[in-house]
Parts: structure tokens; sequence; C-alpha cells
């Protein structure tokens, strides 16, 4: 496709493997995860945090930046690094009071308020009655970021009722878990010597705020009736804590297990593990007991591989526990309450069967926290996130002094097939978009450019031609032996943009109303359904402009939306319902024309008709990815669909469809499926290549099975250029 340096880049700010920490694990977890979904599309690079300068580590080859926690000016070089870097299109940082340096980990803002690319923060810790200083950091971390992701529902409402500004940018994506094989505990014990025990294990980095004396002290009583009891304690004292007291914590655990006489009945691991060697214990478990004696804890990543493993557990009332842990899959118990603990274990093993059925329970339900999955709705997210600023070198490039190329050999433009008004129209369409944004003298000169290129194209009856060759601009035999209706209503649609745009000059629209004038004189009518459907976008936006011509504009919009209901009533048939017999290009571009009909008119019926067409539309083209119609062979009812040759107009038909929806519908189901949709361009397709091209500016031309088609021409990157613009505002 392209080399490395051109690829996109996702930056994660965190602290990384090897050093130990939890949320060091988690991004590397979710780092592997999502560069496995996302393919060879896009890069995934770390700038890992540091205790201080005295403290680095050998890190993987992902780790591009290294930072000190509490050196200020680290903060705000990694900004300028970050803006100054093309590639980089968007910025995840996992979150954690502890892990940034200055009071409630405030340098962290240093970073946020300095760098200009979009922001997504993962919030662990969310805690429900923060002191004024931690409070006065979130607020400022949740207003500088685009996107918020918490791991629980109870996070959410947490998040959202501490914090106005987190509304519409909050998403619950849970922990992360590795996949493992369900399999019988005896078999794993075998291997870990284990095999004459009841095993209960808890794991993770060692410290105070594991609670696990008072699981200790739940044993005796347990091990009366079980004596084959063993309590495994995995993980080493966390490295923190370590620096600051030592062995103390555990020192103490082990003065506790003597005086209860409990010595060969735990057994401690004091070791970092391994992911593989981690699981091999978990899957010899039996029951994983959770002991964490702060009520506000978020979220335990050694409960949710725990959960994964298909396990048992018994764990305290802390957060996330309450809102995972259902009676089916364990027991929840009070916090620091041994005798609860003692029950709760009692409880478990006195039914063998039960005890194997809350295993297989647990391993089902944590299916979707699959790290695959995790890494997909990230994915789905980061379309928000990495929406690659708007970079027209390709248009300038594929532009002359008399219009826009229509095909390009690779990002060259190809001569040989000249210019055409489709194109030429579409571009009108971008630039006048784009001007409403920013005014460029640039985008003036090319608009002009491209509306020059229309009035040439114009003949004397007010119709257009479509193609014009290079070498004399001259129409070619070609505007003689094709249906050009789509041609003709496109550009109406092109004209309308200008005329109804008020930024724009007012001698630019009114050049653009005298040609949209001596062409609907002409009164002719379309007879194709896109043809009707550009007619009606065009009309809509002009109706009220014109006074003189507003009866005949407002009813060709009726006239064409009730041919179009005409079209969807005579073609749907049981679970088909669509206005052809079959899916051919441009599909969503017919739903859309219904919805704005109704909106011009207020009639419902048309707005309805076309979300159900919309719907239908949607169920033919989404799955995992947004998959369109293959262009090799048209798909029609009851016949098998094709899947490729994918083309870039369709998903933009689709994107300014389901923005529309959104628009009119206010839901927001319609705003993710088209950020899912715009993901196409980016590489989360069902082949994880990406269609844009992050160098050139340029989309290329088509999606195959096996690779893309790297010609880069018009329409491609008109196309994709429409999507960015729809997508960027639907997402503010």
């Amino acid at each position: 496709m392209y080399s490395g340096k051109d690829k996109p880049t996702i930056a994660i700010l965190s602290t990384y493997p090897p050093r130990e920490c939890g949320i060091a694990t988690f991004t590397q977890d979710l780092l592997q995860s999502s560069q496995k979904f996302l393919g060879t599309s896009i890069n995934c690079k770390v700038a890992a945090i540091n205790i201080s300068p005295l403290e680095t580590y050998k890190y993987p080859y992902e780790v591009a930046w290294e930072i000190d926690q509490d050196n200020k000016n680290d903060y705000l070089d990694l900004a300028k690094i970050f803006n100054a870097d093309e590639q980089i299109t968007g910025i995840i940082i996992q979150h954690e009071y502890g892990i940034f340096g200055g009071p409630e980990g405030e340098n962290l803002l240093y970073f946020m308020k300095n760098c200009k690319k979009p922001i997504l923060v993962t919030l662990h810790t969310t805690l429900p009655e923060p002191n004024l200083k931690m409070k006065s950091v979130t607020t400022e971390i949740i207003s500088l970021a685009s996107t918020i992701v918490v791991l629980t529902n109870k996070s959410k409402d947490i998040i959202e009722n501490l914090y106005p500004d987190s509304h519409k940018k909050m998403f619950v994506i849970p922990h992360g878990i590795h996949p493992v094989i369900f399999s019988d505990a005896k078999r794993c014990k075998i291997k870990l010597e284990l095999e004459n025990h009841i095993v209960l294990t808890t794991f993770g980095l060692l410290s105070r705020g594991k609670g696990i004396e008072y699981a200790l002290r739940a044993l005796p009583s347990v091990v009366k009736k079980y004596p084959t009891i063993l309590y495994l304690i995995l993980g080493e004292t966390h490295p923190v804590i370590r620096r600051h007291e030592g062995e103390k914590y555990r020192i103490e655990l082990v003065k506790l297990i003597n005086k209860l006489k409990l010595e060969n009945h735990v057994k401690f691991y004091n070791q970092y593990f391994s992911l593989a060697d981690l699981l091999e214990f978990l899957k010899a478990t039996d029951i994983y007991i959770a002991t964490s004696i702060n009520p506000n804890q978020t979220v335990s990543g050694t409960l949710s591989y725990a959960l994964g493993s298909g396990l048992a557990v018994i764990s305290t009332k802390f957060a996330q526990a309450k809102e995972i842990i259902t009676h089916d899959i364990g027991r929840l118990v009070p916090i620091k309450n041994s005798p609860a603990f003692s029950d709760a274990i009692l409880d478990l093993l006195s039914d063998k069967y039960r005890l194997e059925q809350m295993r297989l329970n647990s391993y089902k339900m944590t299916r979707e926290m699959l790290w695959s999955n995790v890494a997909e709705r990230y994915a789905k997210l980061l379309t928000r996130v990495i929406i690659p600023d708007i970079k027209l070198d390709h248009l300038y490039k594929m532009t002359d002094d008399f219009g826009l190329f229509q095909f390009a050999s690779f990002d060259i433009p190809n001569k040989n097939y000249g210019y055409t008004l489709d194109d030429n129209s579409r571009a009108i369409i971008v630039c006048s978009w784009l001007l409403k944004q920013k005014y460029t003298k640039r985008l003036d000169l090319l608009l002009r450019l491209y509306l020059k290129f229309i009035k040439k194209c114009q003949l004397t009856d007010g119709s257009f031609v479509n193609y014009i060759e290079f070498n004399y601009k001259n129409p070619t035999l070609q505007n003689n032996i094709e249906d050009l209706e789509d041609t003709q209503a496109r550009t109406l649609w092109a004209l309308s943009e200008i005329i109804s745009n008020n930024i724009l000059d007012e001698n630019i629209r009114n050049e653009a109303k005298k040609i949209f004038l001596l062409n609907i004189k002409q009164e002719k009518r379309f007879t194709h359904l896109r043809a009707m459907a550009f007619a009606i976008k065009s009309f809509a936006l002009v109706s009220n402009i014109f006074p003189e011509e507003y009866n005949l504009l407002f009813t060709r919009i009726k006239e064409y939306g009730d041919y179009l209901l005409i079209a969807l009533k005579n073609n749907s048939i049981k679970s088909w319902i669509w206005l052809e017999d079959g899916l051919k290009y441009n599909n969503a571009l017919l739903s859309e024309s219904l919805i704005i009909a109704g909106d011009i008119t207020k009639n419902s019926n048309y707005t309805n008709k076309g979300l159900i067409s919309l719907k239908f539309l949607i169920s033919k083209t989404f799955s995992k990815t947004y998959i369109p119609i293959g262009h090799s062979k048209w798909y029609k009812n009851k016949q098998k669909r094709s899947n490729y040759d994918q083309q870039p107009e369709d998903p933009a038909s689709m994107i300014l469809t389901l923005s529309r929806a959104y628009k009119i519908t206010g839901d927001d189901k319609y705003k993710k499926l088209a950020n899912k949709c715009f993901g196409w361009f980016l590489g989360i397709n069902s082949v994880n290549k990406s269609l844009y091209n992050y160098k050139s500016g340029g989309c290329y031309d088509g999606l195959h099975f096996d690779r893309v088609n790297l010609n880069q021409g018009a329409e491609s990157l008109i196309s994709y250029l429409m999507s960015n613009i729809i997508i960027t505002e639907i997402n503010k």
C-alpha cells in the first residue's frame, strides 16, 4: 500500500511494560489487540511515563517517546512533537491520577492544554466524592478531551453526574480479557503439582489495599471442613510500595499466616508473572478471591481476568464487582468481613455441580470482554478521534487551469481521459462547504474555476454535456452515447450549493443562478431515480431563493418524492424493502432524498418511508464493519450479493444520508453508524486496508478482496472529502 512512514499513527500516553503497573499491562494488551484489529492501516506508538530520569526501562520497539512524570517541560515538549508530526492523528491517554506528576496528576494538563490533536481519555479511576483538587483536575481533563471512555456503567453515571461537560463524550468499554479455552481445573492442577488441593487464588501487585489479611482470617474455619485447601497469593509487592516500606506488608501477612497456623494452606509466589504463567494458575483455580478494601475501586483487571478464565468468584463489594458479579457466577461479601468470606467459600464448595456451573456461567458472560472485542470498540471510537484534517494537496494536483481531471494513475492525473462535469460538480460542493468553515483565496479560486467549467459544459438549451477531452477542451462523442440524467441533476445540486451559500460573493452566486435558471427553463422531467433524488436535494436548497420559480420547484420536489414512493411500493416484496429490485451504486441517496422531501414539504410519509428504506439498506451493508455493495455485480433480490469491488462513492452517500437522518430524528444510532461508515476509509473495513492516503490527501479508487486499487481519481477523492467534512460536522 504505502510505507510505514505514511501511515496514520495513534499515540498512547501511559505507563508501559516492563514497568510493573496495572495501567501498563492494560495499555500493552489494548495496543497489541488494536494493532491486530486495525491491521497494517494504522500504527500505534507509546509515550511511556517514567517515575524519574533515574528509573528508566528497556522498552519494546513500540515505545517511541519517554517522559519523566514530574518534569513539566517533558509534557510540553511531547505536545510540541505530536503537533508537528502529521502522521499522528489522535492521542489516547490511559489515565490514573497516580501515574502523572503533580497534585492529583495535574502535570498531565500541561500536555493536554498544548496538544492540538484530538484526545481520547480512558478514566481508570472514577470517585463519587473526589477532593476539590481531584475534581478540578478531572474537570479540565474532561473539558480538553474529545472522547471519554470508562470501564463500567457505574463509572459513567458517576462522571456524568459530577462533570456536566462529559455528556455526549462518554462511552463504556469494559476491561479486556485474554482468550482462554474453558478447561477442567483438575487437568491444569497436574501441571502445577496442585492436583491434591482445592485451590483458591488472589493475584496482583501486593499492597495494603488488597485486604488479603481478611481472606486469611477466613481460612481456619474452611480448613477444618476442607483440609486440602490451598490459597495462592500471586504477585510481587507493588514497586512504589516496595520503595517506601519494602516488604513490610508481606511480612505482616506471613506473621498472620503463622499465627493462624495456615503455613500448609497458603503459598506466596513473589514474582511478576508473565501472561502465560498467570493464565496457567488461573485455569488451575477452583475459586478466585477478590479482596479489595476500596469500595470505590472502579475496575479490577485481576477480577476481569479471573472471570474471563472461567472462575467462580468471591469478591468484596467494590464498584466493579457490584456491577458485574451475579449470584450465578459468585458471591459478594462486605469489605473487611472475614466471617462473610468463610461463609461464601463454604457455600460455593458445598455443591460441586453448582460450582462448575458457576465457572461455565462466568466464562460465557465474559466473551464480550475479549480484548479483540474491546479493541474493535476502541477502533470504532477512534474514527471520532482520528478524523484526519482536511488536506487538499491532491485536489490541487488533480486540477489544472481548466478543471478537475477525471482519473489518475496512482496519484498522477491521467490526462488521456480528460475531465467530467460530474467530478467538477462534486468538487464545487466540497469547495462551497469548506468556504463556509473558513474562507481562503485559493479555495475561492478553485470554486470559480469549477463553476467556469460548468458554464463551459452548458449547451444553448440549458442542458449539460459531461465529458470534455484534454487537448482541445471539446465535448467528446461519449456524451452522445451515455444517458446523462444523473449528470444534469448532480450539476443542479452543485449550483444550488453555491446559490444558497451566503458566505460567497454575490457575483459568483448570481452566475450560478443564471446557469441554474437556464437549465430548469427546459421544464424537462427526470425519469431516473437517482436523477430525481439529486433534483430533490437541489430544489430543497433553493426553493425559497427563487420566488417566481417557487411553485415549480416545490411541485417538482413533491412529484419526484411521489415517484420514489411508488418505486418503493412496487419493488418491496416481503423482507426486501427498497426502491429497486436490486442494490446498485449510490444507494443511500434515494433514502436521503425522501427524508429531505419530507422535511421540505412537512409530509411525514416521505420521511417515514425514507427512514424505512434506510433501515433496510443498513441491514444489508453493516455488520462488524461497513461493507458497501460491490460494483463487480449488482445485488439482486434473492441472489447472492457481491462484496467487491467496493468504491468510495457508496460510503460517502451513506454518511450523508445517516447524517441527514441524525439531524432530522436526533437518534444517536445514525451518528454512530456514520462514524462506523467513515472508518471504512481509514482501514476499518472487511480487509483492514486504508483507502485514504495520508501522504497525498487522496483516496484510492476501490477495495478488492486482497488489495486496494492504488489509483486516486477525482470521484474517490471528492467522496472522501465530502465524508470527512460531514463526519467532522456531526461529531462537533
